[in-house]
Parts: C-alpha cells; sequence; structure tokens
C-alpha cells in the first residue's frame, strides 16, 4: 500500500499534536519541533514511538543521524561548525540552517534545532519508498 505524502504529513501531524497536547492549527509544516512546539527529549521519543506504530516502520537514532548527518568526507569530524558545503547540502531538509548561516557559523551540536514537521515527514516518506526496516 503507497502512502501519500498529505497522508504521512497528516499523520505526522496527528502524531504530534498528540504527543504534544498541541490543536492541530498550531502545527505547521515549517514548525521547528524544538523551538516552535517546545518539544524536549522525552517528547521526541513518544512521538517516534507513534510514528513506528502508526507507520509500521522502525524510527532508529541512527537513522535520525544519517538524515541529519552532513557529508563528512571532506571536514575533520572535530570541526565544531557546518561548512558551506553542508550548509547547502542540508538547505532542502532544514531551511533553517541557510537562514541561520547568513548570522554567522552554524554549530554541529544546534543542528537538532532546525529539524521541522516537514522534516519528519521526509524521514518517514523516505523509509516507505526505500523499505526500510519494517515491524
Amino acid at each position: 500500500m503507497t502512502v501519500s505524502r498529505e497522508e504521512i504529513e497528516e499523520k505526522v501531524t496527528r502524531a504530534l499534536c498528540t504527543s504534544l497536547a498541541l490543536d492541530r492549527d498550531q502545527v505547521r509544516s515549517d514548525s521547528r519541533l524544538i523551538t516552535d512546539l517546545d518539544m524536549n527529549s522525552l517528547d521526541f521519543l513518544d512521538l517516534m514511538f507513534s510514528l513506528e506504530s502508526e507507520f509500521a516502520i522502525r524510527m532508529r537514532d541512527a537513522d535520525f543521524d544519517r538524515l541529519l548527518r552532513p557529508d563528512r568526507s571532506e571536514v575533520a569530524s572535530e570541526q565544531e561548525f557546518l561548512t558551506e558545503t553542508e550548509i547547502e547540502a542540508l538547505a532542502p531538509i532544514l531551511p533553517g540552517v541557510r537562514d541561520a548561516a547568513l548570522d554567522g557559523p552554524v554549530p554541529r551540536n544546534k543542528l537538532f534545532s532546525f529539524v521541522t514537521v516537514d522534516t519528519l515527514v521526509r524521514l518517514v516518506a523516505r523509509k516507505l519508498e526505500q523499505g526500510w526496516e519494517r515491524r
């Protein structure tokens, strides 16, 4: 069974509303999980379990790391800030990164603060398309 992007977004939004006790109109596709929706680490775990159940997929930290980890082939892993190449590579899934770079260097340890509802939708869609680990 194929799930449309709209269906994925609706289910992700519903799960977010439930996990964070929010009204539907408080959640937009460009809402950032941490800064806009006040999500904390326990909320995030709850959301991951909800998404696993809803889509019958496995959401692991490694999967999220893969989505957010810039290509480090040219960069030493201990480098504190993202390079311009990394920012451009991440911009399609984390649009706020490009805007933040206009104000100065973007620290690697702040990358998760740019995760949006759309980022989650893309991650779920990618897992469903590629048939990643299903329960």
